[in-house]
């Protein structure tokens, strides 16, 4: 959370602003990382340090929200153990489930504002697929005559665990995908096994310190992988 002043000023702003539907409003992850990206920033151009500190922001907001809504809840108390138990259930799902989404549009904020605008979300690819993201385009991936080696996928998943496996199938025509990912390292055998079924992760720098000193100089940083890609499409209109 917020130091006391910073969590104390959004607080007030969200209260001061008053409209209940607006401080509801924040819940919606789209409007919370526009908040984010323009309040309480760190001065940095550094893509990866900006995704880390924007992120933290959101969630602190929407804490902040979440609990002005949930604990009059709480404070009425419950009729049962059942209603108390639907009521947490509600609560971690939404957290886990914003989680995600949350961060694909903190991604799709940066790779605009850093130049990166060749890219499709939730193109339709084999399937029925839907891979985060698509470089350059859905339709470029759809197109017989773009060249395959210039195409470029990156899956988004807070945390790999075995779940990163999904990925593998869900754009037949890339051969390496490329995953980004905040969790905070991974063993050297199912690194080695990722690396071995063509995925290339995209970790933010601060968070290379946590992985294998064996693999770190194999990981990509989003600066790295934004810079990248904004060059291999530099002649797209």
């Amino acid at each position: 959370m917020f130091a006391g002043k910073k969590s104390a000023q959004i607080r007030e702003i969200l209260i001061s602003e008053s409209a209940w539907e607006e401080m509801t409003c924040l819940f919606a992850p789209s409007l919370g990382i526009q908040y984010a990206a323009s309040h309480y920033v760190k001065n940095s151009l550094d893509p990866d340090e900006q995704l880390l500190d924007r992120r933290r922001v959101e969630y602190d907001i929407f804490l902040l929200v979440e609990e002005l809504h949930v604990l009059d809840i709480i404070r009425k108390g419950f009729g049962s153990v059942d209603e108390f138990i639907a009521l947490a259930n509600s609560v971690s799902n939404r957290r886990k489930s914003r989680a995600g989404k949350s961060l694909e549009l903190h991604l799709e904020h940066l790779f605009i504002e850093h130049g990166l605008r060749h890219f499709s979300t939730q193109a339709i690819t084999e399937g029925n697929k839907k891979p985060d993201f698509l470089f350059p385009s859905a339709g470029a991936y759809h197109d017989t005559e773009f060249p395959v080696e210039n195409l470029r996928m990156l899956a988004v998943k807070t945390t790999c665990k075995d779940r990163w496996r999904q990925i593998l199938n869900e754009a037949d025509k890339i051969h390496q995908v490329h995953l980004f990912t905040l969790q905070e390292g991974v063993s050297l055998a199912q690194y080695r096994e990722m690396r071995e079924s063509g995925v290339r992760l995209v970790v933010p720098s601060s968070l290379h310190k946590k992985y294998p000193e064996a693999v770190r100089a194999e990981l990509m940083t989003l600066g790295a992988f934004i810079a990248e890609l904004t060059e291999l499409y530099a002649d797209i209109p």
